[in-house]
């Protein structure tokens, strides 16, 4: 469910989503609206955490077991307060969740441009350092932030491999990754293409995904979604 330019939802047209999802089988994740930067001014901070809240409380009620979301932006003061300000953060939204009963991951975006904050060191360590707190692993982003580099099979179980060392076996059992074609500049990534108009190897993160037994969802974030989303799906098949 992607409510990246805002959650306008009702409560019954929750319900029935949670129903239908029920009767058809479905496993259901959510995107937290962009609008979203937990080092931002404190009125920007503050309406950037009533937004997660609402968006987890939302999806809870829709039947989504994982909400993944932008961090922000680096502030002036740098890398190293900015970490710790969004882990405080978290701390705060994941303990009011807890105490209303709303259960559901809560996941910082593995992101594509080098002046936001979500690093793959900066999401291990809130995943590690906050209850209820998991990785969201776009892997087009890491290979766009990073010029193009990490566009191997190698590259994406190394990883996964950092995933498993610092988190656990557990988080690759239940796992929330992206995929899409991406185009990058000196900055990082400028926008998400089709996945046949981008050198970004997805079969090899799909080759990964299957030798590491990662269990989970992978979310199709292409332009062409639905074609591409069958397109990830007869690749992995193909695996065997």
């Amino acid at each position: 469910m992607a409510w990246v330019r805002g959650v306008r939802m009702c409560e019954g047209t929750a319900g029935r989503i949670a129903r239908a999802a029920r009767e058809c089988g479905l496993e259901l994740t959510a995107h937290a609206p962009y609008f979203i930067n937990l080092c931002g001014s404190a009125e920007v901070a503050r309406r950037s955490l009533q937004r997660l809240l609402t968006a987890a409380r939302l999806g809870v009620q829709c039947g989504a077991q994982s909400l993944c979301f932008h961090v922000g932006f680096y502030p002036s003061g740098g890398p190293g307060a900015a970490i710790e300000r969004v882990a405080r953060t978290l701390r705060t939204v994941t303990a009011r969740l807890r105490r209303e009963g709303v259960r559901i991951d809560l996941r910082p975006e593995l992101s594509g441009r080098a002046r936001q904050l979500g690093t793959l060191d900066e999401i291990l360590e809130w995943s590690a350092a906050v209850e209820g707190v998991m990785p969201c692993l776009d892997f087009a982003h890491h290979y766009a932030r990073h010029g193009g580099a990490f566009n191997r099979y190698q590259d994406f179980a190394a990883v996964l491999e950092r995933v498993r060392t610092r988190l656990g076996g557990g988080a690759l059992e239940r796992l929330h990754v992206h995929l899409s074609g991406i185009e990058y500049g000196p900055a990082g990534e400028r926008r998400h293409v089709p996945l046949r108009q981008s050198r970004f190897r997805y079969r090899e993160v799909l080759r990964a995904l299957r030798d590491f037994g990662v269990s989970g969802w992978v979310i199709c974030e292409s332009p062409a979604m639905e074609e591409d989303a069958l397109r990830l799906q007869r690749a992995y098949r193909r695996l065997g």
